[in-house]
């Protein structure tokens, strides 16, 4: 994986599932939760920085939500 955006991360997200939510009073700072109602029953939550669209998102966040969400693993390639 490479270092990708916060507008490409989401995009993606609500593009593989139109049920992600991003919350912006949630996160702490300058971080907004990305959260999904239904991962294996349960409700999974992530928070990812956000500094305006063009944020880098480091490829280790990426991984991380391929692991909570279980989102397929090329889902950012």
């Amino acid at each position: 994986m490479k270092q990708r955006d916060y507008r490409y991360v989401v995009g993606r997200l609500r593009k593989h599932d139109s049920r992600f939510e991003i919350h912006i009073q949630r996160g702490k700072g300058s971080h907004r939760m990305i959260c999904h109602p239904d991962v294996e029953g349960n409700k999974r939550h992530y928070p990812l920085p956000h500094h305006g669209p063009k944020t880098a998102i480091a490829p280790g966040m990426q991984k991380d939500l391929v692991r909570i969400f279980q989102l397929p693993e090329d889902i950012f390639d």
